[in-house]
């Protein structure tokens, strides 16, 4: 396979796998339930970002496999743990796949109106532009990426700037109305936004200039994403946007509606499909080179080790994930089964790829080096310290 990925198709992946539909609704649901004080939330996660997004870049540089974080599971601690890892992997992401397609077509559904098969098809949708530009390559699906990116953060800016009139900084007052509890509740609530970093390992062997490209693109987008999640939760609190349903299902789109006076409903609709198509069109990128990899190694079946001649692409792995991808959002939508109840399959085994890959990290590096302080800081977050935080009253 080419090394055709340049840095700003890199860091619009990046952006595009971690930006989720969580960026629609969690500035709003956070300051609803910790108040002002959930800025210090966004504060802490970001600051965890970080150290998580550099041991990840550098493993990938290290390393750079189409497995991704099953190839560093495998080199640190052996074959089966590396399978396993790559399964739970291929899971987590295809069910995630369901999940992503889902919300933004949920959003859409709202916004007009449709019923539940309307915004089953408008999943497909989304599910099978991702499919498409993956199946002519990484070139066609890194230009989607980079394309979708830049018009999502063109809107984000746009509703921050509209939105900065209305700050006022007696909003921040009380700072903490609901004591200081919360801000750990919220930090959990926070937590799966940042669920993506290890998505782009497994494209890590198509970059150009891997050496350098690898760090540089997931520092630049771990930065930029900080600094939209910190403005964006500044805004909703100065703003005050937040505190009923409406504010806290589309805090962006009534930032707009207040001075642009278009429905919110509409702007959270046309934010959704955007992000949602950015994540589905970044994560099947990432599996198809993990299936293709899995395949390689014998832990998939063999018929998934196949290249497209024309554009270096499993397309193969491609439409098994779409397929599944599909079929989840139809039997969902036929059963009446809300997405959400999916969410405890991404969730579980997620935790346990991220602390596997955290642990080859530290078997892999040499003591008290930068990035095996960096895999040591993950396991002691909030998440898998308090993995079951009690409710906030």
């Amino acid at each position: 396979m080419s090394q055709s990925m340049n840095l700003p198709q890199a860091i619009a992946l990046y952006i595009a796998a971690i930006l989720g539909s969580g960026i629609l609704f969690l500035s709003s649901s956070t300051a609803s339930v910790a108040g002002p004080a959930s800025i210090v939330s966004w504060a802490i996660m970001i600051a965890f970002s970080f150290p998580l997004a550099y041991t990840f870049a550098v493993l990938s540089r290290s390393y750079p496999d189409a497995g991704g974080a099953a190839a560093f599971v495998r080199m640190a601690f052996g074959e089966h743990p590396g399978n396993l890892v790559g399964w739970f992997y291929f899971i987590t992401a295809a069910v995630g796949q369901i999940i992503v397609s889902l919300t933004g077509a949920g959003y859409i559904g709202i916004a007009f109106k449709w019923s539940s098969f309307q915004i089953a098809g408008i999943a497909c949708v989304i599910l099978l532009i991702g499919g498409v530009s993956n199946h002519y390559g990484i070139r066609v699906s890194g230009k989607l990426s980079l394309v979708l990116s830049t018009m999502l953060l063109a809107v984000l800016f746009v509703a921050m700037v509209v939105s900065l009139p209305f700050v006022q900084w007696g909003n921040f007052k009380p700072f903490a109305p609901k004591g200081w509890y919360p801000i750990g509740t919220a930090v959990i609530m926070i937590f799966w936004s940042f669920f993506g970093w290890e998505a782009i390992c497994s494209l890590s062997h198509r970059f150009k200039n891997p050496e350098k490209n690898v760090v540089h693109s997931t520092l630049i987008s771990a930065s930029v994403i900080g600094v939209v999640f910190l403005l964006l939760s500044f805004i909703t609190i100065g703003s005050r946007t937040y505190g009923n349903l409406e504010r806290d299902s589309s805090p962006i789109g009534v930032m707009v509606n207040r001075l642009l006076g278009f429905e919110a409903q509409l702007i959270t609709a046309i934010l959704a499909f955007i992000i949602c198509t950015g994540t589905v069109n970044a994560f099947v990128a990432s599996l198809t080179q993990l299936g293709y990899a899995l395949s390689r190694d014998q832990a998939f079946p063999s018929f998934f080790h196949y290249l497209n001649p024309h554009t270096e692409t499993p397309t193969r792995v491609v439409w098994l994930v779409i397929l599944f991808a599909f079929s989840g959002v139809i039997i969902t939508t036929g059963l009446g089964i809300h997405f959400t109840q999916l969410l405890f399959i991404p969730n579980s085994l997620g935790i346990v790829v991220y602390i596997l890959s955290m642990m080859a990290a530290l078997q892999l590096y040499e003591k008290s080096s930068p990035v095996w302080l960096s895999g040591l800081i993950f396991p002691d977050h909030p998440q898998f310290v308090c993995p079951f935080p009690r409710s906030v009253p």
